[in-house]
């Protein structure tokens, strides 16, 4: 339960407050309960919620459709989205680093937004300093239960790669910022004017819209 509370229940407000007011059908890809899917119907931002993730069995109130699914299993990814889609607004928030080929699964997402239509992906930053300046000044690289060095990751980004997955084959880029900081961190950030930020945030969001 404390696994499930802490990857699986909670809405991610730093992506909430990055999308437009009205998102149409909404996909939450690997979303876990479908927790920030369901904040965004249960105010009224979205027209219809639906949830792909292993554990979508308990999906959240406010999840219109849901569907248990291997997200690794392209085959199955590209069924549910053709059931299911077109989709106006797909959320992918710390799922893809999971996933063995995250950008055959940005391809068949695409495929399934309809015109106009906003993706936001949200993937760890492996140059954040929490990685970099162990492997540098202490030849350390060790796997831990949560955070950027998750060990269930598969995939790591930078900002500039993250945005590249985010694009897909075309999709326009429309944000780009860091995630949620902790206290100390936004305090740096800020005294450093943005210009560390690249080293301080753990992940990135990138939003990303197909053409009309």
């Amino acid at each position: 339960m404390e696994a499930i509370e802490s990857y699986h229940d909670w809405v991610r407000h730093d992506a909430v407050y990055m999308l437009p007011q009205n998102l149409g059908r909404v996909l939450d890809f690997g979303g876990g309960v479908g927790a920030t899917a369901a904040r965004l119907r249960n105010d009224g931002r979205a027209s219809f919620a639906v949830l792909f993730d292993q554990v979508a069995d308990n999906a959240a109130p406010g999840i219109d459709a849901a569907a248990s699914a291997n997200l690794d299993n392209i085959a199955d990814v590209k069924r549910l989205l053709a059931q299911h889609g077109p989709f106006d607004t797909v959320l992918c928030l710390d799922i893809l680093e999971h996933l063995n080929s995250p950008w055959d699964v940005v391809a068949a997402i695409e495929s399934a937004m309809a015109p106009g239509a906003i993706l936001v992906v949200s993937v760890p930053n492996v140059r954040c300093y929490q990685v970099v300046l162990p492997l540098v000044l202490q030849d350390r690289f060790e796997y831990k239960d949560a955070g950027v060095l998750d060990r269930t990751h598969l995939r790591w980004f930078t900002r500039k790669s993250a945005i590249a997955l985010a694009q897909g084959s075309g999709l326009t880029v429309q944000t780009v910022r860091a995630g949620d900081m902790r206290r100390r961190d936004r305090l740096l950030n800020a005294l450093t004017l943005g210009l560390l930020e690249r080293f301080i945030a753990l992940q990135y969001l990138v939003m990303v819209r197909k053409a009309a």
